[in-house]
């Protein structure tokens, strides 16, 4: 169950319309691959607010490691 809209299609109309929410460890698990960097609650935004935000769901910043992607020449 969830919305087909693409992600940016909920922030830029502040809605979830059926979206899904990930727990804590399960973004952990999604990117364990990755350094974390920081994984916190995001700030409720009013009514009118040009920012998304939902304190029910989870921000997070992951970091791939160094040299990881990256081609020699």
């Amino acid at each position: 169950m969830g919305s087909e809209l693409p992600d940016a299609a909920f922030y830029h109309q502040s809605a979830l319309h059926g979206g899904l929410a990930y727990t804590p460890d399960s973004l952990r698990w999604i990117f364990s691959e990755l350094t974390e960097i920081e994984l916190r609650r995001m700030h409720d935004e009013p009514s009118g607010s040009p920012l998304f935000g939902e304190p029910f769901l989870w921000t997070a910043l992951f970091r791939r490691p160094t040299g990881e992607g990256s081609t020699a020449a």
